[in-house]
């Protein structure tokens, strides 16, 4: 393969999933890119992680689909349930998934997933280097918290959707939030046999919840709460009897993971997304990840969309004569895909978390009464789409690729 960027020095901001893996799709190629991270180091902290088939696609390309699955757990189905738990739909992962692409989905913790990206990883990552600022996109600066100054050839802005790359290419962006908090724990618990391979989603009346395990012992728990549901109190001992309260009648094993819960285990932040981006270029920097097309997590693809991400930009950078012409492939084969997923992300949240009863209730009936045939073409058409810049995927006579 080509190798028309090598002699650019490639500076990629931010190393969390998005940057690591775009390290290592650059260093596969025969680049030495560097990774400025935030974080003064990496520690194994945060919440879990769904990822689809797609991501896993990708991890396979790059050699590391393996060492992810036996990091975390291999999910045999999905769920949507009501909060009585019937079954509104079921995805079974061999139905679908397995058979045409080889991967179902996987259950992991971020932590888990960030260090086997690092271990693979040879070119150096810089930590406690926060980005305040980048200067002149064509021949650009980046200004760090620390006070220092880097002077790379080409800024890869994988940032977060809270990005500072972004705003010397699309200076005007702001970050759209929405009236609803997230809560997001891991904590150790006992799972009943019947959850310990299954990850589910509950559709309540103005929440959203649900989780996987992510380890034998281990569950990840996720849920959107509107702000006028917050207890009046920031006192984090509060907002957990608050939650084991308001969830205890939802179908196992939410009840049962919740009550493991310490009063420090909850991590609460804000629902929002990036609008869509004029470009995702300017000179010699460009975004990736959510810094680009940061989207709800209702359709459970940030990070998936982030990893395919990570492999066309460097497909693009390995084999176009010029970054500009690289930067303009990337968003040429990334921007419509990223687009419309975050675009579902949406209305899926627009469901998940309506506050009317009547479209709570008809939301359900209506999920519920889904064809299984659509539902399958949903799932499989997501997946044969998949962005790996270099040839397609799955079983090409049942499922057309279409770019």
């Amino acid at each position: 393969m080509e190798h028309t960027a090598d002699s650019n020095d490639i500076a990629i901001i931010g190393g969390g999933i998005c940057g690591l893996t775009t390290a290592i799709a650059l260093e596969q190629r025969g680049l030495s890119p560097t990774v400025y991270e935030a974080a003064s180091e990496y520690r194994p902290v945060g919440a879990g992680i769904l990822l689809q088939t797609n991501a896993l696609l990708v991890f396979e390309r790059l050699g590391i689909a393996d060492r992810i699955q036996s990091a975390g757990v291999v999910l045999d189905d999905t769920r949507i349930l009501s909060p009585s738990g019937r079954v509104l739909q079921r995805f079974d992962l061999d139905d679908v998934e397995r058979t045409y692409f080889d991967y179902g989905y996987v259950a992991i913790h971020r932590g888990d997933l960030q260090r086997i990206l690092l271990d693979e990883l040879d070119v150096e990552v810089r930590t406690g280097k926060a980005c305040t600022a980048v200067d002149d996109t064509d021949s650009p600066t980046v200004r760090f918290e620390d006070g220092t100054r880097i002077h790379p050839d080409i800024i890869i802005g994988a940032d977060g959707i809270n990005s500072n790359v972004r705003d010397a290419v699309a200076p005007e962006t702001e970050i759209q939030a929405r009236d609803t908090a997230v809560y997001r724990a891991v904590t150790t618990c006992d799972l009943p046999g019947q959850y310990q391979s299954t990850g589910l989603e509950v559709w309540g009346h103005g929440t959203y919840t649900g989780g996987a395990p992510i380890g034998s012992d281990r569950f990840y728990w996720f849920a959107t709460v509107p702000n006028r549901f917050e207890p009046a109190t920031s006192n984090r001992q509060n907002r957990t009897d608050w939650v084991r309260e308001y969830y205890s009648n939802f179908p196992e094993p939410i009840p049962t993971a919740i009550e493991s819960f310490g009063s420090d285990d909850i991590i609460t932040t804000g629902l929002t997304d990036v609008p869509k981006l004029e470009q995702w270029y300017r000179g010699s920097v460009v975004l990736a990840g959510d810094a680009a097309h940061g989207m709800l997590p209702f359709a459970g693809q940030g990070a998936a969309q982030a990893i395919e991400d990570a492999v066309a930009l460097a497909t693009a950078l390995t084999t176009r004569a010029d970054p500009t012409a690289a930067f303009e492939t990337y968003e040429r084969e990334r921007k419509q895909r990223a687009g419309r997923i975050r675009t579902e992300s949406r209305w899926l949240g627009s469901l998940g978390t309506t506050q009317s009863y009547f479209a709570y209730r008809a939301r359900n009936v209506g999920v519920n009464l889904l064809p299984d045939s659509v539902v399958r073409y949903v799932r499989r058409n997501r997946i044969t789409n998949t962005s790996l810049s270099e040839k397609p995927i799955g079983d090409s006579t049942s499922v057309p690729w279409s770019g």
